[in-house]
């Protein structure tokens, strides 16, 4: 499978150290052009992780012309999203999005593409051994300057048993 990222999921994961995740995850990881340009405009700690990622696994993606009702279902999302669900609607083959912006994530749904957040990926990466403990990665995620709400590390917790 393959998946299309938007910026938020690749700037936790590069926080942490865990970017690699991604291409162990997933057969072929995307951004678009957008989102490539809001990577290149980091500059703290995990700048680094990201750029290092973009030259060895990330592909930044070009996409077809967009369907009006595509359109007009993310008329009110940000460039970067608008761009991650234009790229999935358009293209031939099957794609996840990685995106963590819930207004986003229920557009790509009523675009019947598949989605998931950061959240996802760990919790798949812990399924697959890739790591031990998702709250404690999620509670590393927050110390380094990711917002993630009380609510949502205790659903992380409870989904993996932790």
């Amino acid at each position: 499978m393959n998946i299309i990222s938007d910026t938020g999921p690749i700037i936790a994961l590069a926080k942490i150290g865990r970017l690699h995740l991604l291409k162990s995850l997933f057969d072929k990881v995307y951004i678009t052009p957008y989102v490539f340009k809001e990577l290149m405009a980091k500059t703290g700690d995990e700048a680094e992780e990201i750029e290092k990622a973009l030259n060895e696994f990330i592909t930044i993606g070009e996409f077809g012309k967009t369907a009006a009702e595509v359109e007009i279902t993310l008329k009110d999302l940000g460039r970067g999203e608008r761009q991650c669900i234009e790229f999935a609607s358009t293209s031939k083959s099957d794609f996840m999005l990685l995106m963590d912006d819930k207004a986003a994530r229920q557009a790509a749904q009523k675009l019947n593409i598949p989605t998931t957040g950061t959240i996802g990926i760990l919790i798949t990466a812990k399924n697959y051994g890739l790591v031990e403990n998702v709250t404690r990665i999620l509670q590393e995620m927050r110390e380094k300057g990711y917002w993630l709400s009380d609510n949502i590390i205790e659903t992380a917790r409870k989904l993996t048993r932790e």
